[in-house]
């Protein structure tokens, strides 16, 4: 009653931690929730997987260069 909650928030609210661990644990991230943080704020880019694997073969590439020099 202290929160004001809606019904969908209070019964959202009852099950986050069944709903997490569904997805979490379970590995069933199609039924339950995928808590994400306050970290979302921050995010500034959306690479593809291609620039994120390019992007881990040239970090590689420098650091082996780096290494044998």
């Amino acid at each position: 009653k202290s929160q004001d909650l809606t019904w969908a928030q209070l019964a959202m609210a009852a099950n986050a931690p069944m709903l997490t661990k569904a997805a979490m644990v379970d590995g069933k991230a199609e039924v339950g929730i995928l808590p994400a943080g306050q970290v979302v704020g921050v995010i500034d880019a959306l690479p593809t997987v291609a620039e994120v694997i390019d992007g881990i073969i040239a970090e590689a590439e420098a650091t082996l260069h780096r290494l044998t020099s």
